[in-house]
């Protein structure tokens, strides 16, 4: 009995240490992008952590700043976010708040399947929000690609 006993401490502190060993940086990247894409295939699944996370790896901090804050805003949903983010790309959604276009705006341009006017948008978003894109006149580099990228304009 004391055999087993010295047997089953050992393998049940092991198995309680593999249960609660953080995960690593690769298998916590991996399951990103796993929910990413079933995201993506299901959008009534997303969060705002996803969003956050998407806005993070693809905008610059002042710019997804400045989405999370019109989100709370606004109360936009994640799904709506997230089907924006997929069909226009981050950097128009910033260009779609920052011009005033709001949440029944964004269901407008969804639901009718219309194109999203960039130059219109642009115009209106640097009215509006000058502050938010003097420094988006340099160049900052993409977190995600680690290339450069610009707003229009």
């Amino acid at each position: 009995m004391n055999t087993l006993i010295a047997l089953a401490v050992p393998v049940a502190a092991l198995v309680a240490y593999l249960a609660t060993a953080p995960a690593s940086a690769a298998r916590t990247r991996r399951e990103a992008a796993r929910r990413d894409r079933r995201v993506t295939r299901h959008p009534s699944l997303a969060t705002l952590g996803d969003v956050q996370r998407r806005l993070a790896d693809e905008l610059p901090g002042s710019h997804a700043d400045f989405v999370l804050a019109r989100v709370d805003r606004h109360h936009i949903d994640p799904k709506t976010l997230w089907t924006w983010l997929d069909r226009f790309g981050a950097e128009s959604l910033v260009l779609a708040l920052a011009s005033g276009q709001g949440y029944t705006g964004m269901l407008r341009v969804l639901r009718d399947e219309l194109e999203h006017d960039v130059a219109e948008a642009t115009v209106l978003a640097r009215l509006s929000e000058p502050e938010l894109f003097q420094l988006a006149a340099v160049a900052a580099p993409s977190r995600r690609t680690g290339t450069c990228s610009r707003l229009p304009g």
